[in-house]
């Protein structure tokens, strides 16, 4: 994005129709991206070369025209005006050089550009995100359904659903994978790949969390970790939960030791009310927050993209405070009311951040 519209104020600057404020711009963009910047002054130093040669030959055409009719009345200018013919044709020849040479540099320049843009921009064709605060869903080429919470990004190739099944996911969805025989789905997380043929099933990772979670609700899936390669089938309503990093101690073991099996852990899906459809896991697809003595920080990260604001604490030692309950139609003023029934802690609300103290 930012290439395009360096390029942009480029051409507006050389036409001379650029603001004072597009200038700025475009100088603030030059400072954060080094890469164009040499490109782009070579191409600005050849403009104002080329037009400097287009002026230089409208002073010298003028000044024929004047000389012309100087002649044509009568007027004698001395024995210099035998030379004009050679002063107008070096340069003609020169202002022709400098814009051939000036039209070719912007053509390679734009070729690299475009081939740089496509070539950088193949691998990911497609990619949809929500911001916190927000969720939505959408339908894959091949069928599969895909909800995704606050603060997600999902992200597949222009080739998805021909030869290719296979999505990135960074933050949570829940996914109702539709069966295609001998052509596995495929989603890849940062410390867990999951192989499924068909099935309902939701993942959660999100880069700043300190664990990735899948949760089987129907079918069969695989789940393979990244940092042992093991691979495990799991059933309905199973759950594993991988550590997004391993201890420095565990890093260096090159055989898995018991301190690493336990970077994984294989438990049931809970219950956050008594009817059995009730999984804390989805809940987010009733746009309700459910947690289960879960500390204040990690709340605030799940309350971050809930509500779309941001959580700073001036006290850490209140991070370590632990709740447990449901949000669904409060505010997040209202949630906070509900937090200071069960422990000590104030806060004040400054437009979208909320202090806790």
């Amino acid at each position: 994005m930012n290439t395009r519209r360096i390029w942009e104020l480029m051409a507006r600057k050389l036409a001379n129709e650029a603001t004072a404020e597009e200038l700025r711009e475009l100088s603030a963009l030059l400072r954060d991206n080094p890469d164009i910047a040499l490109p782009a002054g070579m191409v600005d130093e050849l403009w104002q070369k080329t037009t400097a040669g287009a002026s230089e030959e409208a002073a010298i055409t003028a000044h024929e025209r004047h000389i012309n009719r100087m002649q044509a009345m009568g007027i004698t200018i001395g024995d210099n005006i035998t030379e004009t013919p050679l002063t107008v044709v070096r340069p003609r020849r020169r202002y022709i050089w400098m814009a051939a040479a000036s039209a070719g540099v912007i053509l390679c320049l734009a070729a690299w550009w475009w081939t740089g843009t496509k070539k950088n921009s193949a691998p990911i064709a497609s990619e949809v995100t929500t911001r916190n605060g927000s969720r939505t869903s959408i339908q894959l080429a091949d069928g599969t359904r895909v909800w995704l919470n606050a603060g997600s990004k999902l992200t597949y190739s222009k080739d998805f659903g021909k030869n290719d099944r296979s999505v990135t996911l960074s933050g949570e969805a829940f996914f109702d994978v539709a069966k295609q025989a001998g052509r596995p789905f495929v989603i890849h997380t940062t410390t867990m790949d999951i192989r499924v043929l068909g099935t309902q099933f939701n993942v959660r990772s999100y880069p700043e969390d300190k664990t990735t979670e899948a949760s089987l609700i129907t079918g069969s899936i695989e789940a393979i970790v990244k940092h042992t390669a093991t691979r495990i089938v799991m059933k309905p309503s199973e759950k594993i939960v991988v550590l997004n990093q391993l201890p420095e101690a565990t890093r260096r073991t090159a055989v898995a030791s018991p301190q690493e099996r336990n970077m994984v852990t294989l438990s049931h899906v809970s219950y956050y009310a008594a009817q059995t459809t009730a999984i804390t896991e989805t809940s987010w697809m009733d746009n309700k927050l459910v947690f289960k003595d879960e500390s204040f920080a990690d709340l605030s990260q799940q309350m971050e993209r809930f509500f779309g604001v941001n959580i700073k604490f001036e006290n850490p030692q209140l991070q370590q405070l632990r709740f447990t309950g449901v949000f669904e139609q409060e505010t997040v003023q209202q949630a906070l009311n509900a937090l200071q029934l069960t422990a000590t802690f104030q806060y004040d609300i400054q437009q979208d951040s909320i202090i806790i103290h």
